[in-house]
């Protein structure tokens, strides 16, 4: 059994990686207050087509896929990651942008049909840019940071995401219901304001990232590093999971849309969402620093399985449907997020170290453009599908089960559970970036 370690959480809570500590807080007010827990149910107030709600959600997930370009793009900057990083980040602080939207809309000034369009683009571009901000700052850990520094911090910032979103989010569900019955639209614009508010702390903690940040880049050419078979084939598996995560539809609007539950409800939905997430960090976070990635990555595949096949049993003649949702919640962030972290350790231990930047950006890219197709799969099928059919979600909820457990199959595992231990943590200071 690998619990958390006080001694480790202790390390990660020392002065030298507050920067790490402050993107993490500012990223749970972000993925709380300005993303999809209140967009979702905000735009189906506002009368938009769910088809429409997939597509917006969908976006920063295919938006991803431009990581692909993250080699040239440094090649540009003269391997500036640092500073790409920091203009990406911009975009978490989008709270402002959208409760000035919705204030247009409670006050008459804006009409509804611009409304829903507005927030459709912020979300989308600004999720997208927010994405690219945080696989950024993970390739800036894996780059510039020690082996035995990116294996402690990068589990512990989403473990402090993840607590934080669920303190956030599981009060604002019944904050939400309450609010809206008294002052409407506006209890949308309080919570965009507070996450705008607090999301600044994320670009600011990037700015104090160590300098220089640098990255060299070299160009891709035949006689350059060559990727690893195993790399490959890993990445391939991915895609094939990538494109069961696309066919998800989003479960709290399923529950708004088809079982008719509160906006309250959606929220708390997201909350029990971030809960399961806290807890497949925690154990795949300790587990990580010396256990077998493959294995953790294999297991998620198979729980998010089961978390499909949960939605699946859903439909609204059960009267036991709301539950299966909280359920198939829980077990698709808990196993999601375990496998994320478990992802990030197989690709950096799979790629060599002078090839990171290509492997990451290859990997992203192709995992991005698997997701957003299988999103637009996911929006088509609404789209042709009357408003309330279930029968459209449980197909898309059965497929991605289908994918999930096809790449639980073809998943390459390690002989054994254990994995070489990462180097000492040395705690004198960060590197200083030189690349």
């Amino acid at each position: 059994m690998h619990l958390p370690r006080p001694t480790r959480w202790r390390a990660f809570a020392t002065a030298q990686y507050r920067p790490f500590q402050a993107i993490a807080v500012g990223q749970a007010f972000t993925a709380s207050y300005a993303s999809d827990a209140l967009f979702v149910p905000l735009l189906l107030r506002l009368g938009a087509p769910p088809a429409l709600v997939i597509v917006v959600g969908a976006a920063p997930v295919g938006g991803a896929a431009l990581q692909a370009f993250a080699p040239q793009i440094l090649r540009r900057l003269k391997g500036n990651l640092r500073g790409l990083t920091l203009v990406l980040a911009l975009a978490e602080v989008r709270g402002f942008a959208l409760a000035a939207i919705v204030a247009g809309l409670a006050t008459g000034t804006v009409d509804v049909a611009l409304g829903i369009a507005l927030i459709s683009i912020t979300v989308a571009v600004g999720q997208t840019a927010g994405v690219l901000s945080g696989s950024n700052i993970s390739l800036w850990t894996a780059v510039v940071l020690p082996e035995a520094e990116r294996r402690l911090v990068g589990p512990r910032m989403g473990a402090l995401t993840m607590a934080l979103s669920t303190v956030l989010l599981l009060p604002a569900g019944l904050a939400l219901d309450a609010g809206t019955r008294a002052i409407g639209l506006w209890a949308y614009g309080a919570f965009f304001v507070v996450g705008g508010v607090a999301s600044i702390l994320t670009p600011l903690a990037v700015w104090r990232l160590p300098r220089p940040g640098r990255v060299l880049v070299a160009r891709e050419t035949a006689a350059a590093t060559q990727i690893p078979l195993a790399f490959r084939r890993f990445t391939d598996v991915s895609a094939i999971a990538g494109l069961g995560q696309g066919l998800v539809p989003s479960l709290s609007l399923y529950a708004l849309s088809v079982l008719g539950m509160s906006a309250g409800f959606a929220v708390a939905l997201s909350g029990v969402a971030a809960a399961g997430a806290l807890a497949g960090s925690l154990a795949a976070g300790s587990f990580l620093l010396g256990g077998s990635s493959s294995r953790v990555l294999r297991a998620s595949f198979l729980v998010r399985t089961l978390a499909a096949l949960s939605c699946v049993a859903a439909m609204p003649a059960n009267p036991s449907a709301p539950a299966f949702l909280l359920i198939g919640a829980a077990l698709f962030n808990g196993a999601g997020n375990a496998g994320a972290l478990a992802t990030n350790e197989r690709l950096y231990r799979l790629a060599p170290p002078e090839a990171r930047v290509h492997c990451q950006s290859r990997f992203v890219g192709t995992t991005a453009a698997a997701a957003g197709t299988g999103s637009l799969v996911s929006a088509m099928a609404l789209a042709l599908a009357p408003p309330a059919a279930w029968g459209a979600y449980t197909a898309l909820y059965a497929g991605s089960a289908i994918s999930r457990a096809i790449a639980t199959v073809r998943t390459d595992v390690s002989a054994s559970w254990s994995s070489p231990p990462a180097p000492p943590i040395e705690t004198a200071g960060l590197a200083d970036g030189a690349g």
